[in-house]
């Protein structure tokens, strides 16, 4: 398979799950990546939003994916935090994220600019409350 169908397929997959699954957010933008570190993969951001209403739209992905993960990343600068929901629509690799500001009390103090944390889906789930 020539890279062009490969970015089609992945394409494709996101365009078809969006009209099925119907998940929430609104959409900022969406990539399509084929690389040696993550093989071939969807990227979706989303508007970024205040903690509640970008929870609850990473929630509403999360319920549509299978093999779901959630990681925090806080940016280099310290500033923001990305969360990340990461997982798989049918046989296509997908991450979807949004960011936030940092706020030490909800993150927690020791999230280090530039590092990465996973977290279960239930702390995404009391943020969106």
């Amino acid at each position: 398979m020539s890279r062009q169908e490969a970015f089609m397929r992945l394409l494709g997959a996101i365009r078809d799950h969006l009209a099925v699954a119907e998940p929430g957010g609104e959409i900022f933008s969406v990539q399509a990546a084929i690389n040696s570190l993550d093989g071939e993969v969807v990227t979706v951001q989303l508007w970024s939003q205040e903690l509640p209403a970008l929870a609850a739209a990473l929630l509403g992905w999360a319920d549509t994916l299978t093999a779901v993960s959630v990681i925090l990343w806080r940016v280099p600068d310290g500033l923001a935090v990305h969360l990340d929901v990461v997982g798989r629509m049918v046989d296509e690799a997908v991450r979807v994220f949004g960011g936030v500001p940092y706020e030490a009390e909800v993150f927690g103090a020791d999230l280090h600019p530039g590092q990465r944390r996973e977290i279960p889906l239930g702390v995404l789930r009391g943020w969106a409350e």
